[in-house]
């Protein structure tokens, strides 16, 4: 007696991609949030000229400041306190980029 699994090929190949699209779809959630998490961060930093606000923005590595003087704004010095902009983004922003990353992976894998 043989037994034969219809669709067995198939499904092999569908549990073979999984991590691959988990990670390419990953990857597009967190972009997504590092988007987020610049936009908050643009909105908590303190303003004078603006220039410090225009140069957050989300790098491959995650969200970068462009100003010279960001770390100093952002941590303080012994002549000024600190005045935290991407920190509090991040931890404001944290529950909604795991929603995003987990969103779109779950879309891509049903998808299947």
């Amino acid at each position: 007696m043989n037994v034969v699994i219809v669709g067995l090929p198939e499904t092999m190949a569908k549990v073979a991609a999984i991590p691959i699209i988990a990670e390419k779809f990953g990857q597009l959630g967190l972009d997504q949030g590092k988007e987020l998490v610049a936009e908050t961060a643009k909105h908590l930093v303190p303003k004078r000229t603006g220039a410090l606000a225009a140069s957050i923005r989300p790098v491959p590595e995650g969200v970068a400041v462009g100003e010279r003087y960001a770390g100093f704004v952002e941590f303080g010095t012994r002549f000024m306190p600190a005045e935290a902009y991407l920190r509090p983004a991040l931890e404001a922003q944290a529950p909604r980029v795991s929603d995003l990353v987990s969103t779109t992976v779950r879309t891509a894998l049903y998808a299947l």
